[in-house]
C-alpha cells in the first residue's frame, strides 16, 4: 500500500515557497550547528531591569532548574543529580587578549515565568542568553541570540560536579568529550547516571583527562560570524561559523539517572531544529493556562494584582518529580554553590506543601495539592500516622528514613496535613479522595492525638517533635507551643467533617469534644489579660513563657481564638515591636533574646508576615492586614525578580545571605491572605456553599476577582463601591447552584439596613442569594469612617520609617485610632468622614519615649 499525500486547495503558491523558504532555513541552519530562531513572544508579566551581580534567577521544569545568579552564572540540576556550577560566558573578540567576562558585560535581564534571559552588551556586541527547563523533562536548554559586528568567539565554561543530592554520594565520576555528539558526557563508573552538555555549533572543547573531572573548568568555544560573514551554502561543509541574524545556536544539558544512550538521545532530540522551539512554545501554554484558567486579580493595585502572577507561577514551580521519589512538592530554589549539594530547600518538605496547599486550593492549583502534598506525603507517612517532615532529592539512593534523623523532626507537619486536607476537601468536594487515603487520615489524627500525654487536649511538642522553633533559647522547656496548638484545633475541626465524610461520624464527635477541651486550655492558660496578648508556650512544670512572639496568628488565621482577645492580640501584633516595614518579627524586638539576624529569634519571615496578616483581617484589622499582604507582595519585586525570600534582617531590609532566594512558602503568603482575608472568600464546596466577606481597602472603588474555583465550578465576583452601596456580581460556569453569602465589611461606625453585626473594628452587613448562572447582591449603608494611611515603601537597605494603624475604634461614640510613627516625625493621612468626603489629616508623633525601633505610640480623634 502506498501512501500519497494531496496539497490541499487552498494551499497557495505563496504559502508552499513559505514552507521551502522554512525548509532552507532549517536545512542552513542544521548544516551551521543552530536552530532557527523564532519569537520568544511578551508574557503579560515578565520582569526585566539591570543586572545585578549575586542577585538570583531561575528557569524552573517539574525535572530540572537552571539557577544562579542576573550576571549571568548557573548551576545545573536534573532531579535528584547535580551536574554543575559557575557555568558562565565570556567572549573572544577580534584585537583582545583575553576574553571578556560575561558577568563584566551583563546588562538587563527578563525574568517570565518560561525562563529567564541574561543581556550581555558590548560595542562589538549584543548577546542574549535564553535559558529554560521544558516542563517535563530532565534538560535545561539555553538559546544564544548574538548579534556581532566582527566574528567572535562565545566560551561556555563551568565546574562539574556530578553528585546527588545530599547525603547521597557517587563515585568514580568522570567528564570526557564525545566528539560525535559535540558534547561532554557527565557520568560515573556505574554509567547508570548519564548526561550530555553541548552544541552541535562547538568548534572547540577542552581536552579533559579520561574517567575523572580536572582541576581546571572544561569549557566549549562556539564561533560567531559578523555582519561581514558569508554562511556556507547549502551542500558545502559545515563552516563552524555562524549567521547570527537569523539564528539560535542552542547549548543543552540533558539526562539523569538513566542509560547513556537514552540522555544522548534525548540530547540530539532538543538540540535538532524545531524542538527546543516546540518545549519553549509549551512553557507559553503552561503559564497563559496559570494566568486564564487559576484565580486572577484585577484591582487598583497593580503590584498586588502582578504579585498573583508569580505567585501562581512560583507554587507551580514547587512540582518537582523525581524519578526515584515521584512527584512531590518543595519548600523552595536555592543556589547549592560549590561547597553543597543541597539545593536550597530544593526537598520535599511535609508542613511547607501543607501551608503551601492552601494558597493552591484558593487560587484552583488543586491537582497539585491533590498528587503533590496529599498523595505524596501519604506515601511516606510513617507506620505510626506520623507525617514525613523533610525528604531529601538523594533519598532514594539512601536510607533515609532509617540512617538519618531529620525525616520526622517536626511535630507540626502532620496536624498540618490534616488540615491541609480538610481545606482542599472543602475548596473540591472530592470525596473520592477522601476516602482512599482515609486509611492515612485516620492513622494520622490517631497519631496526633496520642502526643497528648496530660489530657489537656493540646499536642504536646515533647512527644510530636518541633513546632515553631528549630533553634534558639526561647524553645527551651516547651511543652505546648502556640502555633502547634492552633495548628491542632483547627484540623481538629476539619478532621472531623472529613470523618463524616468518610462514614466514621463517632470519630468525628471524639475530634470535636477533643478541640473544645483543646480551646479551653489556649484561652485559660496562653491569655494574659494584663498584657493582651497570648503567650508564646507551656513549659514544663506548669510554668508559661509569656514572651511576645508572631505565632498567635497561626491560631488567628483559623478563627481559633476568642472574638475579643483575639482584636486585642491583633492590636499588639500591628506594632512596631513585631512588624517592620517589610514583614513580621517571629519574637518580639523588646525581647531579650531578640536579635535582627537570628532564624528563629528576629529574622523577618514573610511566612510568619502573611499569618498576621491574616489574623488582622479575621479579626477585622484590616488596616495592619493590609500592611502585612503588602510586605510580603513587595518581597517578590524588590531583591529577585519574581521570587520571595526565606527570610529578611529584623532591622534592616535585606534578605539573609543564607535565606533561600526562592521559598515556597513565603510565595504562599501572597495568596493566603488576600483571598481568605482581604477578599474574605470562603467556600464550603460539600454544602454547596460560597461566602464572600471582603474587607476592601477604602481608596479601592472596585475589585474583580476571576476563576474562584468552587468544587466543578469557577465563579468570578465584581464589587463595586458607589453612592452608599456595596455590590456583588457573581457569575459561574459550570456546577451545581450555589448558596452566596454576601457580608462586606463596612466602614467603622457605618449604619445599614441589612442584617449586620458590629466587631471591634468594623461592622458587617450580610446578604444572601442563589447563584445559578448570575446573581447581584447590594448592601446598603450610610456614614462610618474609614482612614487611608500613607503605603509603606521601603528600598532595600532601609530601616522602618513608616506609619502603622494598630487599631481603629468607636470610643463613647467618637471615632479614634491607635497609631504608631517614628518618633518626632509627621505623617500625612486621608481620612473618609461619614459624609462621604475625605479629609485630608496630619499628626506629629513625640520626639520622646521612642521604643528600640524609634516608634511612638499615640491616639488620633479628629473632629467633627
Amino acid at each position: 500500500m502506498s501512501v500519497r499525500s494531496r496539497r490541499p486547495a487552498s494551499f497557495t503558491s505563496s504559502a508552499l515557497a513559505l514552507v521551502v523558504a522554512s525548509a532552507v532555513l532549517a536545512a542552513a541552519a542544521q548544516a551551521q550547528g543552530t536552530v532557527p530562531s523564532f519569537p520568544l513572544g511578551a508574557s503579560p508579566i515578565a520582569l526585566d531591569g539591570d543586572a545585578r551581580p549575586g542577585v538570583f534567577v531561575s528557569a524552573v521544569g517539574r525535572r530540572a532548574i537552571a539557577m544562579g545568579t542576573e550576571d549571568g552564572r548557573l548551576e545545573l540540576w536534573s532531579w535528584p543529580l547535580k551536574w554543575l556550577h559557575d557555568f558562565e560566558l565570556s567572549f573572544r573578540i577580534p584585537k583582545y587578549a583575553e576574553p571578556i567576562a560575561g558577568r563584566a558585560v551583563a546588562r538587563r535581564v527578563v525574568q517570565r515565568p518560561e525562563g529567564v534571559t541574561i543581556e550581555y552588551a558590548h560595542e562589538q556586541f549584543t548577546v542574549r542568553q535564553h535559558v529554560f527547563a521544558p516542563l517535563d523533562l530532565p534538560a535545561v536548554v539555553m538559546l544564544l541570540e548574538v548579534d556581532a559586528l566582527r566574528p567572535m568567539e562565545i566560551v561556555a565554561r563551568f565546574t562539574p560536579d556530578i553528585h546527588y543530592a545530599w547525603p547521597a554520594s557517587l563515585g568514580g565520576q568522570y567528564l570526557v568529550w564525545n566528539d560525535d555528539a559535540r558534547a561532554f558526557l557527565f557520568s560515573e563508573s556505574r554509567r547508570r547516571v548519564n548526561a550530555f552538555l553541548g552544541s552541535p555549533a562547538v568548534t572547540e572543547a577542552s581536552d579533559v583527562p579520561a574517567h575523572m573531572l580536572a582541576a581546571a573548568p572544561p569549557q566549549l568555544v562556539l564561533a560567531v560570524g559578523g555582519e561581514r560573514y558569508t554562511p556556507p551554502k547549502l551542500g558545502e561543509p559545515p563552516g563552524r561559523r555562524i549567521d547570527a541574524h537569523v539564528a539560535y545556536i542552542p547549548i543543552v544539558l540533558a539526562g539523569g539517572a538513566m542509560p547513556r544512550d537514552s540522555a544522548r538521545a534525548l540530547y540530539e532530540r532538543l538540540v535538532k531544529p524545531g524542538a527546543a522551539e516546540a518545549e519553549w512554545r509549551r512553557r507559553v501554554a503552561h503559564a497563559d493556562s496559570l494566568r486564564t484558567t487559576r484565580l486572577s486579580l484585577h484591582s487598583p493595585d497593580s503590584l498586588l494584582d502582578r504579585a498573583v502572577e508569580w505567585a501562581k507561577v512560583n507554587l507551580d514551580e514547587s512540582m518537582v518529580c523525581n524519578p526515584d521519589l515521584g512527584c512531590g512538592l518543595v519548600a523552595g530554589h536555592g543556589l547549592s554553590g560549590a561547597a553543597s549539594d543541597r539545593p536550597g530547600f530544593g526537598w520535599f518538605f511535609g508542613g511547607d506543601a501543607a501551608i503551601n496547599s492552601f494558597a493552591m486550593s484558593g487560587s484552583g492549583q488543586t491537582a497539585l495539592v491533590r498528587d503533590g502534598a496529599l498523595r505524596f506525603f501519604a506515601r511516606y507517612q510513617r507506620a505510626d500516622g506520623k507525617i514525613t517532615h523533610e525528604i531529601s532529592q538523594g533519598a532514594g539512593q539512601i536510607d533515609w528514613f532509617g540512617a538519618y534523623p531529620y525525616a520526622f523532626y517536626h511535630g507540626d507537619t502532620t496536624p498540618f496535613w490534616l488540615l491541609a486536607f480538610g481545606e482542599y476537601w472543602r475548596q473540591t468536594a472530592d470525596t473520592t479522595l477522601v476516602r482512599e487515603l482515609w486509611p492515612n487520615l485516620r492513622k494520622a489524627y490517631l497519631w496526633s492525638r496520642a502526643t497528648d500525654t496530660d489530657g489537656d487536649g493540646l499536642m504536646e511538642n515533647t512527644s510530636a517533635g518541633a513546632g515553631a522553633l528549630e533553634v534558639g533559647d526561647l524553645q527551651i522547656g516547651i511543652r505546648s507551643d502556640v502555633y502547634l496548638a492552633g495548628v491542632w484545633i483547627a484540623a481538629l475541626d476539619r478532621f472531623a467533617r472529613l470523618a463524616a465524610a468518610a462514614g466514621e461520624p463517632a470519630l468525628g464527635d471524639s475530634a470535636r469534644a477533643l478541640r473544645t477541651r483543646a480551646v479551653r486550655t489556649l484561652e485559660s492558660r496562653l491569655w494574659l489579660p494584663a498584657r493582651g496578648q497570648y503567650a508564646f508556650a507551656l513549659l514544663e512544670a506548669g510554668a508559661v513563657n509569656e514572651s511576645l512572639t508572631a505565632w498567635p496568628a497561626t491560631a488567628m488565621a483559623f478563627d481559633v481564638l476568642d472574638p475579643s482577645r483575639g482584636a486585642a492580640m491583633a492590636e499588639r501584633l500591628a506594632s512596631s515591636e513585631i512588624m517592620t516595614d517589610w514583614g513580621a518579627r517571629p519574637l518580639s524586638a523588646a525581647s531579650p533574646l531578640f536579635d535582627p539576624l537570628h532564624y528563629n529569634n528576629g529574622a523577618v519571615w514573610p511566612f510568619v508576615t502573611g499569618w498576621v496578616a491574616l489574623a488582622a483581617y479575621r479579626y477585622h484589622a484590616p488596616l495592619a492586614g493590609r500592611f502585612a499582604l503588602d510586605a510580603v507582595a513587595r518581597t517578590g519585586f524588590d531583591e529577585a525578580r519574581g521570587r520571595n525570600p526565606e527570610v529578611i534582617s529584623g532591622r534592616l531590609y535585606k534578605p539573609l545571605d543564607t535565606a533561600v532566594p526562592q521559598q515556597f512558602f513565603a510565595t504562599s503568603m501572597v495568596l493566603t491572605p488576600l483571598i481568605r482575608g482581604l477578599l474574605g472568600i470562603d467556600v464550603d464546596a460539600p454544602a454547596g456553599r460560597l461566602t464572600v466577606a471582603p474587607h476592601l481597602p477604602a481608596e479601592w472603588d472596585s475589585v474583580r476577582v476571576e476563576n474562584v474555583p468552587v468544587g466543578q465550578s469557577r465563579v468570578t465576583v465584581a464589587i463595586r463601591r458607589a453612592a452608599g452601596r456595596l455590590t456583588a456580581s457573581f457569575t459561574k460556569e459550570g456546577g451545581a447552584p450555589l448558596a452566596v453569602t454576601f457580608s462586606p465589611a463596612l466602614p467603622l461606625g457605618a449604619t445599614t439596613t441589612a442584617a449586620h453585626i458590629e466587631t471591634p473594628g468594623d461592622v458587617h452587613a450580610t446578604v444572601t442569594g442563589t447563584l445559578n448562572d448570575r446573581l447581584v447582591l447590594e448592601v446598603p449603608y450610610v456614614g462610618g469612617w474609614s482612614l487611608i494611611p500613607p503605603r509603606a515603601r521601603p528600598r532595600i537597605g532601609d530601616r522602618s520609617s513608616a506609619m502603622r494603624v494598630l487599631s481603629e475604634r468607636i470610643v463613647n461614640g467618637k471615632y479614634v485610632a491607635t497609631l504608631e510613627g517614628f518618633a518626632g516625625r509627621s505623617y500625612a493621612f486621608r481620612l473618609r468622614v461619614p459624609d462621604g468626603s475625605v479629609r485630608e489629616e496630619s499628626v506629629t508623633f513625640p520626639a520622646t519615649g521612642a521604643n528600640a525601633d524609634g516608634y511612638v505610640t499615640m491616639t488620633f480623634a479628629p473632629g467633627r
